[in-house]
């Protein structure tokens, strides 16, 4: 026995950190699939992009275009796409490493066709269809496309992005870099085409090529929605605001910001109200599954401190509990809902943001700020009293002529209590003395 204690005890003490991980393209989280209808919100309705669901006999109808895409992408070029196909054949082994092991059951042969017809069907789509609305589909629904839309930023249906640079040496194009860009800001949470009246957003420059370090399409997508991340300081522990109506009423106002980088938020003072702005952002039904499968990309980081997706999700959970904190959102310019009714918007940002867990640092300094504002009690009774009596100017002009009784009233008991006699006090008093009945 005592051996064997032994054995166990030196066991410990080899142990050593477990080889890393090549996968890139995870499954959607057991944890997410318990809560959130996993059919609906994480499997593709239309195309199916990679392994995980290559072979579903309910998307067959857009996999078999993809031949007729990839002729046209390769203008019909027989040699590129042999030459594209070989290319590819170098790299499966690497290719297939950014998926998990239950993608083994494809051979490499056809796990190459895969990645080849993929590729050049999303660059198609991105450039033809997306970007320059040509009136041929070539064979594509209306209703088809919105879902390959959606379907090109599910977690569990992505390509690597060296697929597509790839493809891209086959196709003369200098732009891109810039296309896939400008693509992936389109798809951004308040896109420019849909941005909320009033919000005046920046056309967002592409200044460098497609960092080297992206993976897929879900990842970009991730990183153009969090970038400029601020330096946060260390965060408070207790935060006690409950929602948006609550900060109103201790003189708080929301603002749209000019960014659309969901990890900017700012807190500003002004006198004893302050304003918080928030990137604008647009509600609508392709909202949920884009935000749930960004938390579920998150999530599989190995990095926790780049969830400010989750983080993101967390703080609009925490300031909406009711239509009217929605309301106060869509008002102010903050929210544009094309969903349906307010009560849903909060629904949506009630349900996803059930037990997530955020990243302790994202808008401490903000969050800090609020919380001193929301504690202080002078900013509480001055935002009563603007909110109670100067609703109109009637109500405001009375106000303030009863602050002016009320002076002008303090002034006379004051002269009257310790004011010097005057000489008119005097005489006064010499008549009444003097005066007879």
């Amino acid at each position: 026995m005592s051996g064997s204690k032994e054995d166990w005890f030196h066991s410990i003490l080899k142990t050593e950190s477990p080889p890393s991980s090549t996968t890139r393209i995870h499954r959607v989280p057991m944890i997410l699939k318990e809560h959130i209808d996993h059919e609906k919100y994480y499997v593709p309705k239309v195309v199916s992009l990679g392994p995980y669901y290559h072979g579903n006999p309910n998307l067959e109808s857009v996999e078999g275009l993809k031949p007729l895409y990839t002729n046209k992408l390769l203008k019909g070029n027989q040699e590129s796409i042999r030459s594209l196909y070989h290319s590819l054949a170098k790299m499966v082994r690497k290719l297939r490493g950014y998926y998990e092991d239950d993608a083994g059951h494809i051979s490499d042969d056809e796990f190459t066709r895969m990645m080849l017809l993929d590729g050049c069907f999303i660059l198609y789509v991105i450039e033809h269809i997306f970007l320059n609305n040509e009136t041929d589909t070539l064979g594509l629904k209306s209703h088809q496309i919105m879902f390959i839309q959606q379907d090109m930023f599910l977690l569990e249906n992505q390509i690597p992005y060296l697929v597509l640079t790839e493809v891209m040496n086959f196709v003369s194009d200098e732009f891109w870099d810039l296309k896939i860009k400008r693509f992936i800001d389109d798809n951004i949470l308040a896109a420019e085409r849909c941005r909320v009246s009033g919000a005046k957003l920046p056309k967002l420059p592409v200044d460098r090529p497609v960092p080297d370090t992206i993976n897929h399409l879900l990842e970009l997508l991730q990183t153009r929605l969090t970038k400029d991340k601020p330096r946060e300081t260390l965060p408070n522990d207790r935060y006690t605001f409950r929602n948006i109506n609550e900060l109103k009423e201790v003189g708080i106002r929301f603002k749209p910001s000019r960014t659309r980088s969901i990890a900017q938020i700012k807190f500003s003072k002004c006198g004893f109200f302050a304003n918080i702005e928030l990137p604008p952002i647009t509600v609508d039904d392709s909202t949920k599954p884009m935000l749930l499968n960004l938390v579920a990309y998150e999530m599989c980081s190995n990095d926790t401190n780049e969830s400010w997706v989750t983080s993101y999700i967390c703080l609009l959970d925490s300031l909406i509990d009711h239509a009217e904190d929605v309301k106060v959102l869509r008002k102010a310019g903050i929210l544009d809902n094309q969903l349906g009714s307010d009560e849903e918007v909060a629904g949506l940002f009630n349900e996803i943001g059930r037990d997530l867990v955020p990243n302790s640092f994202a808008y401490s300094a903000a969050r800090s700020a609020i919380q001193k504002h929301y504690e202080s009690k002078r900013n509480t009774w001055i935002s009563q009293l603007k909110h109670e009596y100067i609703k109109t100017p009637w109500a405001f002009v009375a106000l303030l002529a009863g602050l002016v009784g009320l002076f002008l009233s303090s002034v006379q008991t004051y002269y009257s209590v310790f004011g010097g006699q005057s000489h008119c006090d005097s005489l006064c008093l010499y008549l009444k003395n003097h005066h007879q009945p």
